[in-house]
């Protein structure tokens, strides 16, 4: 199935795809966050033809909310970007979009972590693929956990900037694995380094690559 800017034809599966609500985060920052919003996103537009509402709370940087303002008139109508740094950012998120897809990129604030776990059914976690970042999770999982006291959250780590091959993701995969729950996933797809992810800002591209399969994997976990 051809992977461009108008997105795949629709097939009646993925016409009848239930609104996925998920957050990016990590309280450790340098990890792809924005990008794996960003693309997830275009490809969650593309795979059902339904809008996706994408919120940057980030309120260090904005760099999702940059991304989509740098691409213009490029940029899909049915993926709407907003910059929402808010301490009250599940109510505004509700006010806004009460329904349908959501995806709200993080930053490094546990407070607007939690808040984004409140409005949203799944955290995905990218992590650099090295054994010592894997032992930096403890914060977000711990803010995560919070949540999952109140609600039911599912839990999927995105090894991201990966070369397969090498001794320190292997370890570093390895090492997640063990931790793996019923709530808490290590995805099989991983996102090499590669220029087609670290050059994409700003842009729309006609290839996501990995991140097509990252959403089979997030679509196919919610579906069980």
């Amino acid at each position: 199935m051809a992977d461009t800017k108008e997105g795949p034809k629709m097939t009646e599966e993925a016409r009848s795809l239930d609104p996925l609500r998920i957050t990016v985060g990590n309280l450790k920052g340098g990890v792809a966050r924005s990008t794996t919003s960003m693309l997830l996103a275009l490809a969650l537009h593309r795979r059902t033809g339904e809008r996706v509402f994408v919120v940057d709370a980030d309120g260090a940087n904005g760099t999702s909310y940059e991304w989509s303002e740098f691409a213009g008139d490029d940029w899909p109508e049915g993926v709407t970007v907003v910059y929402m740094p808010s301490q009250m950012l599940a109510k505004r998120v509700t006010q806004m979009w009460p329904e349908g897809h959501l995806i709200i990129d993080t930053g490094n604030d546990s407070t607007t972590l939690r808040q984004a776990l409140m409005v949203t059914d799944h955290l995905l976690m990218p992590i650099a693929a090295t054994p010592a970042e894997a032992t930096r999770l403890t914060p977000t999982l711990t803010a995560a956990a919070e949540v999952a006291s109140i609600k039911p959250i599912e839990l999927s780590i995105l090894f991201t900037r990966t070369k397969p091959k090498t001794i320190s993701f292997r370890e570093a995969y390895e090492q997640l694995k063990t931790l793996e729950t019923e709530d808490l996933r290590v995805l099989e797809t991983n996102v090499p380094f590669e220029i087609l992810y670290s050059q994409s800002f700003g842009t729309v591209p006609d290839r996501l690559g990995a991140y097509a399969d990252v959403l089979e994997e997030i679509i196919e976990r919610s579906s069980q």
